[in-house]
């Protein structure tokens, strides 16, 4: 009964470790995102508005991801492929000489898809440990439960 409650308890701490784990990255990830938002803003301003519109690139030219990212159930597994030949080509579309604050907005999006993948694979870890302590916990139950049973089959 000792290693039980032991377990239960260890894996209390490592929910909880793990889910303000999960918050910080949850608040990184936002950050992220408004800061890629606001330094698109700025550049927006430093370049014009009319330069820096879905005006700017062809439609003709079709749109490739360079990030992709696979995702399988079971077992739970995240992969993301880059490629590296589509990668840097879209600030092109706004000049050979894009301003440092649309690379640093890129690269806060770009951040954000890690930060992203990040946050599931803690979720999953945290949903996890919520599987594993209720399971823990049934058998505590079960064990009382017997141990009960038990003390008033010998009382009578």
């Amino acid at each position: 009964m000792d290693s039980l409650c032991e377990q239960i308890d260890k894996l209390t701490i490592d929910y909880l470790e793990e889910f303000g784990h999960l918050l910080a990255c949850k608040q990184l990830l936002d950050d992220t995102i408004k800061q890629g938002y606001f330094n698109l803003s700025r550049a927006r301003v430093i370049m014009g508005v009319n330069n820096l519109s879905r005006l700017q690139y062809s439609e003709k030219d079709p749109m490739i991801a360079s990030t992709k990212i696979s995702i399988t159930l079971t077992p739970f597994n995240i992969e993301k492929q880059i490629d590296k030949e589509h990668y840097d080509d879209t600030l092109k579309w706004f000049g050979l000489l894009s301003p440092t604050i649309l690379k640093q907005s890129q690269k806060s999006f770009q951040q954000t898809i890690d930060l992203a993948l990040e946050t599931c694979i803690r979720q999953k870890k945290i949903l996890q440990l919520k599987n594993q302590i209720e399971q823990l916990l049934k058998e505590k139950h079960t064990f009382l439960i017997k141990e009960n049973f038990d003390e008033n089959k010998k009382d009578n």
